[in-house]
């Protein structure tokens, strides 16, 4: 990230934390809908595998923003170093 001052590494870094906690959180909300019978009865087949991939999406999705708000955080140190 050439060009990017300290203030704007440490904003991309709480942002992209903040992305995978909300990323984290409606991930487990939607596990639980799984886990939770609905008042309807059992969910179809499509419906199971449409929650359960968009649940795995999500986790991906929280991972990935974990992972560049580290990178960030690594690029803040080494900017406090130099």
């Amino acid at each position: 990230m050439i060009g990017l001052n300290t203030k704007q590494v440490k904003h991309l870094m709480t942002d992209f934390k903040r992305y995978a906690f909300v990323l984290l959180a409606v991930s487990v909300f939607l596990y639980i809908g799984m886990l939770i019978p609905a008042k309807g009865g059992q969910p179809g087949d499509i419906q199971e595998y449409t929650m359960m991939g968009t649940t795995a999406l999500f986790l991906i999705g929280a991972f990935y923003c974990f992972k560049r708000s580290l990178d960030y955080k690594k690029q803040l140190d080494e900017q406090d170093q130099a």
